[in-house]
């Protein structure tokens, strides 16, 4: 059951690191992630126009993957990546039908 558990945080610390470093380091190339439809793209295109938005996320999103994958204050990580990672379940169910298995299993 450790072992089980290990896995599963190194898994979703490493999600998060890597989607969080991919924002500022820009290997968009190792990352082909379908296309989206025109809500999602409309609703994404919104987000951007906060400059402060991605930016903040994708640092709590590092953030909370290095803590995971360190497990120190494994807790306080997991609570708060926790609305990180139902937006973007929510998100996937609404909006990006492609990626829903992706966000399903970073929920649960």
């Amino acid at each position: 059951m450790k072992a089980i558990a290990l896995t599963s945080r190194m898994l979703l610390g490493l999600i998060f690191l890597i989607f969080g470093l991919d924002f500022f380091l820009h290997f968009d190339s190792l990352l082909n992630l379908p296309g989206l439809n025109r809500q999602a793209d409309t609703y994404l295109n919104g987000l951007t126009r906060a400059e402060y938005f991605f930016p903040i996320l994708k640092i709590i999103e590092i953030a909370g993957g290095l803590g995971l994958i360190i497990n120190r204050y494994t807790a306080m990580f997991v609570a708060g990546l926790l609305p990180v990672t139902l937006n973007i379940f929510l998100f996937d169910l609404f909006l990006g039908k492609p990626l829903l298995p992706l966000g399903a299993t970073m929920l649960f």
